[in-house]
């Protein structure tokens, strides 16, 4: 039996884990955490930080494994290209271009270069060289460490005193010390998932995001992007740019963007599945399941028979987030969901503890509605933000 490493097991790796089995690997799954969801349906555990790619490196050599899988997090893609790179494993960009691709100032650097439309960045490796910027910058800014998710570290400044504290805090995330300040832009923001075949964009599932009750955390997508056809050929155009000049494998390519009514300002990229459980309601809006082809492509298998797909439907999903830290007390669900509501995963239980509410899940709700208008107003115009009832606890 062919063996697969696959970097995590977490809620948003499930996808991964079901087509390996459906695949006929023997499952190797690594991580921090000993009770995360996916590791009962892998054959063995080995607890390792997937961001150690020493560490990994070393686990794949010892399983002698055939494919390495990563996981829903941008750690997990390095590691994954630099072990496939060391032992000629199929299946992922090499390792250089997914630093370039997965690295906020890289990547911004590189589109720059090549006149890919994106916000015009700066990368620092200092406070004070940061500092020095925005003296004489133009407000607001925004401000991000290059390598965090679901908004950790990111702050909207509007003068010199919030900047010094946003620079201070971005600092302080980055894992490599290394942060991008860039103009604040006005529009919506939206998702662009697309599958690449020989540097061809075969597939495409939309998406709007809402960062509601953390405003650089996605809480909310809705599907399909409400200006898809605006879009449509500009990103697919750029996509394929990107694919042609770094030489870009087949599988997910990933962007966000914001849109201004004129044109798309690409925000940042990925290659991997996304957080928030996305391809549930991604899966169900196009009719193509991508974590299969998404697991096929990264363990060098055929692609071919690949589906057609086409965007049908209106779905989406509501992260459930908590307003404090402390204990759930009750999570509620509105009786007037319940006609749309028609898959639900919690994370937590009523009794748990949350200790960093801004981005720490307890569940998502996935919908399905018969218009994008009912969509739009019972999850955007009368959005809901007391779902999840806490008693206090520590800030």
């Amino acid at each position: 039996m062919k063996k697969a490493l696959l970097l995590c097991a977490s809620h948003n790796d499930l996808g991964l884990i079901r087509a390996l089995r459906k695949l006929g690997y023997f499952i190797i799954c690594t991580g921090n955490r000993e009770d995360a969801p996916g590791q009962k349906f892998c054959d063995a555990y080995i607890k390792a930080d997937y961001s150690d790619k020493e560490r990994i490196l070393a686990i794949a050599k010892d399983y002698q494994i055939d494919a390495i899988v990563q996981c829903c997090n941008d750690f997990g893609v390095y590691t994954a290209a630099y072990v496939a790179e060391q032992l000629g494993l199929p299946g992922y960009d090499d390792y250089e271009t997914t630093l370039i691709l997965h690295n906020k100032d890289r990547f911004k650097a590189f589109a720059l270069a090549h006149g890919i439309v994106t916000p015009a960045s700066r990368g620092f490796t200092s406070e004070e060289a940061a500092l020095e910027y925005v003296r004489d910058a133009m407000f607001p800014l925004i401000v991000k460490p290059v390598d965090a998710s679901a908004g950790n570290g990111t702050s909207r400044v509007k003068d010199i005193t919030s900047a010094a504290r946003a620079i201070r805090t971005a600092f302080s995330v980055s894992r490599g010390g290394r942060i991008v300040i860039e103009p604040f832009i006005t529009g919506t923001q939206h998702g662009f998932c697309t599958f690449l075949r020989e540097k061809r964009v075969v597939a495409v599932c939309s998406n709007n995001e809402y960062s509601l009750l953390n405003p650089y955390r996605v809480e909310l997508d809705t599907f399909p992007a409400a200006n898809y056809e605006e879009v449509h050929d500009f990103l697919i155009a750029e996509i394929e740019k990107m694919a042609r000049l770094l030489n870009l494998k087949d599988g997910i390519f990933h962007l966000q963007y914001i849109y201004d009514g004129k044109q798309p300002q690409i925000l940042e990229v990925m290659r991997r599945i996304l957080g928030n459980m996305y391809h549930v309601p991604g899966n169900l809006l196009t009719g193509m399941d991508w974590e299969y082809w998404e697991t096929r492509a990264r363990c060098g298998l055929s692609l071919e028979n690949f589906p057609r797909t086409v965007q049908e439907g209106y779905f989406a999903y509501k992260t459930l987030l908590g307003k404090q830290n402390g204990v759930i007390r009750h999570i509620v669900i509105p009786e007037r969901y319940r006609k749309y509501l028609i898959r639900r995963y919690d994370l937590l239980q009523p009794g748990d503890r949350i200790a960093r509410y801004r981005s720490e899940p307890v569940g998502f709700l996935f919908f399905a509605f018969d218009t994008e208008e009912r969509m739009q107003q019972m999850l955007v115009e009368e959005y809901q933000d007391d779902l999840v009832r806490m008693e206090p606890g520590d800030e």
